[in-house]
């Protein structure tokens, strides 16, 4: 509808309306703020004058349609005049001067108009309108006079008879170009149908055998599984996870089982920081505990990660002894059991099942009790194929993993998840590994590719890095030089045991990701757990840009104080080498511990792996140091040395931070 326009009473100014629904209603006017009822405004009364009146011709003009009447048309309203069919054919039988048209169209029924107009053939009952009720006597008919463009003898009816008569041939030549066109059509589609099907490309018989071979070897592989249990289960978490770890505790902590009591002693420090967690976070025991999962939600880079646990205990547990475990008190929600503690809020499924989570997660962990958490796009593949039974169970995004690795491993460990990462290369988005000790030694990787990448892909790259790695390993422990014999003969062992590894590999292709199982004798587990850790440990002490071991216990006497170390001289030739790892190569090479103050690097927005580049030759710690830390010196809070001679250590921090807690800030830059 148009918008209108209505004058005010005072003004006369417009006020503009889009339409008609406020019509009645009181409104003020922007101008003078007079207030009005909205009213349509009255019409204005148009003048009416007299029109001249034409004058008309003597003949009156030729019509376009006209019709002919007889002259003398019965009276029906008279009862007495039957309107019978013979009346009516008589009425309207043509004259004998007016010529007879007897077209006969081929194929054509030309249909009988009396039979029509009276089926029965009566038409006593009939009643014509008021409109065809001519009164007897009338002359209505037209003459050549009054109508000129008619001929002598030619009625009016005539002329339109003609032009009908027409209509056959017209039509009969629409229909003849219609069916020439279909009959083209018909062609060109016959044409096309013969030339899709010559153009249809041929089976390629190779590639049809080769899927076929690739489907029976990943279902000779799954069916190596020593376990079919289902899917890791995401019940009970209250976030989506970036990482997934899922163990049997009680499995891999037995006392009276020599295989898992070697492999706890050789996971060293890291079997003894997962054993801390789990009694901090679940305030159970490893042996009291049948399935724990653990998730970690990163959230933005570089905040603390969000940790939430479900905890499957091995025995049902009394409300009591679970409530004095918990010391948290309950939420006011009468549908879910929540116990809020100082660190951790609890969810009591049952009781043998509950969930942890971080206290300021209690809302979302109520939640959880009746919504599963969702896996990630990425990470849900890899999900449906894992298998709840299995010791351990590993699954994490690696591109969100890369970029948050400084929050979740120690220090010492993220050396080794850098060549990892390297390792796997660009194509891989989610990684799941899979463990179990019995009856043999049986693990699993999955691995799932980018979505610019493919399976086969990633396939091929995890064979070839695979066949790779032993050789590369040699290389390495060639310039380690272990102090022990019996360090000695496992770290020189251990690119045999890869090797070993390599052969007892083999590589899938499953429909979503690169499988990769591996089946060797059950105390493979223990020796690879060795050699990996003291190989580990060893390359923290070697330098691989030179032959010669840096840490040399026959070298010369180290001084007893931390300043007079840094007068020792060492090697520097970094080439992208990570911050930790250039500070700790510093350390080692003047036999003093060294300490980075993570949370400070953290809140500066610095972090342990930023790159340092430089060759200095050989020069003194102290000059080492002073390259490194003079890089950021222009931060707005920059790194900074901390001598501790109490300790007997090193610490790096930054400025703020050196300073909140009260400690001298040593100067690199002296003589």
């Amino acid at each position: 509808m148009a918008a209108i326009s209505i004058p005010c009473p005072a003004c006369g100014s417009l006020l503009k309306m889009p339409d008609t629904s406020l019509l009645g209603k009181r409104a003020k006017c922007p101008r003078c703020s007079h207030r009005f009822v909205l009213a349509l405004p009255a019409e204005e009364e148009v003048r009416l004058e007299l029109a001249e009146v034409p004058v008309l011709p003597l003949a009156p003009k030729a019509g376009t349609a006209a019709r002919w009447v007889p002259d003398d048309l019965p009276n029906f309203s008279d009862p007495s005049v039957p309107a019978t069919p013979a009346v009516l054919a008589d009425m309207f039988a043509p004259s004998a001067d007016v010529p007879s048209f007897d077209i006969q169209v081929p194929g054509m029924a030309v249909p009988d108009i009396g039979s029509a107009m009276f089926p029965n053939g009566k038409a006593d009952s009939v009643s014509l309108p008021d409109a065809a009720k001519i009164p007897a006597g009338s002359n209505n008919a037209v003459s050549p006079a009054a109508d000129p463009t008619l001929k002598a003898g030619e009625r009016p009816g005539m002329r339109k008879r003609r032009r009908g008569n027409k209509m056959p041939l017209i039509v009969m030549g629409i229909l003849a170009v219609v069916m020439a066109g279909g009959g083209y059509a018909a062609f060109v589609l016959n044409q096309n149908s013969a030339l899709q099907v010559s153009q249809t490309p041929a089976v390629n018989e190779a590639w049809e055998a080769q899927k076929v071979e690739m489907a029976a070897s990943n279902e000779s592989a799954e069916s190596q599984s020593p376990t079919t249990g289902k899917p890791v289960p995401l019940d009970y978490l209250p976030f989506t996870p970036h990482l997934l770890c899922h163990l049997h505790p009680q499995e891999l902590w037995k006392k009276n089982d020599r295989t898992t009591v070697e492999f706890q002693a050789t996971l060293g420090d890291l079997g003894l920081w997962l054993r801390e967690q789990i009694q901090l976070r679940t305030r159970f025991e490893p042996e009291e505990i049948a399935e724990l999962t653990f998730a970690v939600n990163f959230g933005a880079r570089m905040s603390v990660p969000d940790i939430a646990a479900v905890v499957r205990l091995r025995e049902a547990q009394t409300k009591t002894d679970l409530m004095k475990r918990f010391k948290g008190q309950r939420r006011p929600d009468p549908k879910v059991e929540v116990y809020d503690s100082e660190d951790f809020s609890f969810l009591l499924i049952d009781d043998r099942t509950f969930a942890v989570a971080p206290v300021a997660m209690s809302e979302d962990l109520a939640m959880s009790r009746n919504d599963a958490a969702l896996a990630s796009p990425d990470m849900e593949p890899l999900l449906r194929e894992s298998d709840r039974d299995r010791h351990v169970t590993l699954v994490f995004d690696l591109k969100i993993l890369d970029s948050h690795r400084e929050d979740v491993f120690m220090t010492q460990l993220q050396k080794v998840v850098d060549k990892f990462v390297m390792w796997l290369g660009e194509e891989v988005e989610t990684v799941s590994w899979s463990m179990h000790l019995e009856p043999n030694f049986y693990m699993e990787t999955l691995l799932h590719n980018t979505s610019d990448s493919s399976v086969m892909k990633v396939q091929r790259h995890a064979q070839l890095q695979f066949s790779r790695l032993a050789e590369e390993m040699l290389t390495g422990v060639k310039k380690m030089k272990p102090a022990t014999i019996g360090s000695r003969e496992i770290i020189g062992r251990f690119p045999a045991m890869l090797q070993a590894l390599d052969v007892g590999t083999t590589v899938h292709i499953a429909p979503a990701c690169a499988r990769l199982v591996t089946v060797l004798p059950r105390n493979a587990s223990v020796n690879l757990a060795a050699g990996a850790l003291l190989t580990w440990n060893q390359s923290l002490l070697t330098n691989f840009d030179d032959e010669v071991n840096v840490a040399k216990s026959d070298g010369p006497a180290v001084p007893d104080k931390i300043v007079d170390r840094l007068k020792m001289k060492v090697l520097v030739d970094f080439r992208r080498t990570p911050l930790q790892e250039a500070f700790g190569y510093i350390g080692e090479s003047i036999k003093t511990e060294v300490v980075i103050d993570g949370d400070a690097l953290k809140g500066a927005g610095f972090t342990q792996n930023m790159p340092q580049t430089f060759d200095l030759g050989t020069v003194t710690a102290q000059a080492a140091l002073h390259e490194i830390i003079k890089k950021y010196a222009q931060e707005r809070d920059p790194l900074v040395l901390i001598v501790d001679e109490s300790g007997k250590k090193l610490m790096l921090s930054t400025r703020v931070k050196a300073a909140a807690d009260g400690l001298t800030v040593f100067d690199t830059s002296s003589k």
